[in-house]
């Protein structure tokens, strides 16, 4: 038995996630795009999400949400200021952030299922709170990171 997968419009999917969520369930799906690289690969890792009330929204979290300019994104949270409105950041991304309202953050990452065997990171984990801390602090690096990695990929390389 093979197992069929669907595409549905971002639109559609994402308002039922925020509804699930919102119902006190979790949600779980593959990640679409690549401005999560290098840690989350498009159409191969899953991300799983929590409602931001069973999960605060804080600087170095994940979240999906409705951005100011229309697109929902699931970026890394950067800044909060005083009013809770997040500033967003692809990891994967050397330029461009997105910021939103708090009543527009749909959901915040638990942990994420990695690579073909789908390994599970917890964010309180130790491997991820590691990565996060190392790539939020190392953004004047990141486009050479990105470089090398691009580079690697392209080699067939497998860096994970």
């Amino acid at each position: 038995m093979s197992i069929k997968s669907i595409q549905i419009p971002n639109h559609i999917f994402l308002e039922e996630v925020r509804r699930q969520l919102q119902a006190g369930h979790t949600a779980t799906f593959r990640v679409r795009g690549w401005s999560m690289r290098p840690f989350l690969e498009h159409a191969r890792d899953k991300v799983l999400l929590v409602s931001p009330q069973r999960r605060a929204v804080s600087v170095g979290c994940v979240a999906l949400v409705l951005a100011d300019d229309g697109r929902y994104v699931l970026h890394r949270v950067i800044a909060i200021d005083g009013a809770g409105n997040c500033t967003l950041w692809g990891d994967g991304n050397i330029f461009g952030r997105e910021t939103c309202t708090p009543d527009n953050v749909i959901g915040v990452a638990q942990g994420f299922y990695i690579g073909r065997k789908e390994r599970y990171f917890d964010v309180d984990g130790r491997v991820w709170r590691g990565y996060s801390w190392f790539w939020m602090h190392t953004a004047p690096l990141r486009r050479f990171f990105l470089l090398l990695y691009r580079i690697c990929a392209k080699l067939g390389l497998d860096v994970r």
